[in-house]
């Protein structure tokens, strides 16, 4: 099989380069679509900062 000795090292090779062309496939798809919870990261990450004792002033030791 294309000068590989043995099947499973042929189905290596041809394995990586499905997952390859699958990952690329979905970049290309993914590319550009907007993120519909980003507000909703933008909230939880800004109440969590509020609550951090290591940002609050006062804290250092």
């Amino acid at each position: 099989m294309f000068g590989f000795g043995d099947f499973w090292v042929f189905s290596g090779y041809a394995l990586t380069l499905a997952a390859m062309l699958l990952c690329v496939v979905y970049g290309i798809l993914n590319w550009n679509k907007p993120r519909e919870d980003i507000g909703e990261e933008i909230r939880e990450e800004a109440e969590w900062e509020s609550r951090d004792p290591e940002l609050t002033e006062g804290d250092v030791k």
